[in-house]
């Protein structure tokens, strides 16, 4: 597998393509039953937005003999990371708005690079830490960040801070995780 860093300007036709098809077989029915809804538009211009930058996992790609010499084939993408650098609560952080692999890959592992790549980079540009947001509905997703390492962030509406004086109880489908990364 290769892995690319791409900002959204340098993505092809075929990369947006490829992008979108695999957020919109992973992610619209558990968009269309959440408070934000599936509105296809605005998710569009929220990925390929020009802050958005992004990790493509594809196959290595393959060297085809041809009359000109060997030429390489453009693979496919296996799965992506969408992520931009943000100011959260004065906290320079690495914020992943979306970790996408394609079905038939799921629990292979690739997940877990992404992330790994993801903490790389965070430490490069010395960001304190990773956010994210998860559907409390999408339970793999929720275990898998558990898992390596995310918690129930502090800015999560949900967050049981003890301190708090706010007596509103109000039930939220989703929740934003972090991990620390300094």
């Amino acid at each position: 597998l290769r892995v690319e860093v791409l900002l959204a300007s340098e993505l092809s036709d075929q990369d947006r393509k490829e992008i979108w098809s695999i957020l919109e077989c992973n992610m619209k029915d558990l968009y269309a039953g959440s408070s934000f809804g599936w509105i296809p538009n605005d998710k569009q211009a929220e990925l390929f937005h020009e802050l958005s930058r992004f990790l493509l996992v594809r196959k290595t790609a393959l060297l085809v003999a041809s009359p000109l010499g060997p030429t390489e084939t453009r693979c496919p993408i296996s799965a992506y990371s969408m992520f931009r650098f943000e100011v959260e609560e004065k906290k320079d952080v690495v914020y992943c708005y979306e970790m996408q692999v394609l079905q038939e890959l799921k629990r292979s592992g690739i997940g877990r690079c992404l992330m790994q790549q993801l903490v790389s980079i965070g430490k490069y540009w010395q960001m304190q830490k990773i956010m994210l947001t998860v559907f409390k509905s999408n339970s793999a997703a929720r275990s898998f960040y558990k898992a390596i390492g995310f918690e129930l962030d502090p800015t999560s509406p949900e967050y049981d801070d003890s301190d708090s004086e706010e007596d509103t109880v109000e039930e939220y489908d989703y929740e934003i995780m972090s991990m620390r990364i300094w």
